[in-house]
């Protein structure tokens, strides 16, 4: 199993003035096989939506906006099964919906010296429905390692730093209808982790909200 974590913020845009809105912090359980054509792989992801000052999961947060008080939930990510194609790729193997189009991919690697990169780039549009404006979210994250540690025989993984960035419509549970606007993210991590370098407040919100998520998070990838 491999993990990957990212710390952030998300901002509201409105007139090209940017707005502090709340923080993020996101855990990523992954577990990849090797097969004809690529690399298997089955993810998740799980999210809470934090306080700016003091890094709590927010259970209500006040749309500075609206003024509306809004119930903020926690990002329980589905079990994605993916195909990681030699040309890097990535095929879900979930049927298609008509209202949903997606591009995912990565880019790379670039070597710099002792560093390479990889660039990993998600793309979803979902159509709007009766009573739901249409959705967009773009983002990109940047995984950086280093090579004498991609190629040591000593090292089991190479962790790698990573930055992350995302523009997307207006939040679904923020209760900005069809107002203009949007949401940009952006955040600092790492990905090849240990369970217990998962950041504290991460792992206290899930004692509490997820407790079957810290007992064996390896039967969500089965």
């Amino acid at each position: 199993m491999v993990i990957g974590c990212v710390s952030g913020q998300y901002n509201g845009v409105v007139d090209g003035q940017a707005t502090p809105l709340f923080g993020v912090v996101s855990a990523v359980f992954s577990k990849y096989r090797m097969q004809s054509g690529g690399y298997a792989l089955i993810e998740f992801e799980e999210a809470y939506y934090t306080d700016l000052a003091t890094g709590k999961v927010l259970k209500d947060l006040k749309n500075p906006y609206t003024n509306e008080t809004v119930v903020v939930p926690t990002y329980d990510g589905p079990t994605d099964r993916l195909l990681v194609t030699e040309k890097l790729q990535f095929q879900s193997d979930a049927k298609p919906s008509p209202n949903v189009k997606t591009q995912h991919f990565a880019e790379g690697p670039a070597i710099t010296g002792d560093d390479i990169v990889f660039v990993e780039r998600v793309s979803v549009s979902v159509a709007a429905a009766a009573g739901r404006p249409a959705f967009n979210y773009v983002d990109h994250t940047k995984l950086r390692a280093k090579v004498t540690d991609v190629a040591s025989s000593k090292i089991k993984m190479a962790g790698s730093q990573t930055h992350f960035e995302a523009t997307c419509s207006w939040r679904p549970w923020f209760n900005m209808g069809d107002r203009p606007g949007y949401m940009t993210a952006s955040g600092e991590g790492r990905f090849g982790v240990e369970f217990a370098d998962l950041p504290q407040n991460w792992l206290d919100a899930s004692a509490i909200l997820k407790p079957e998520l810290l007992k064996n998070p390896e039967s969500r990838l089965e």
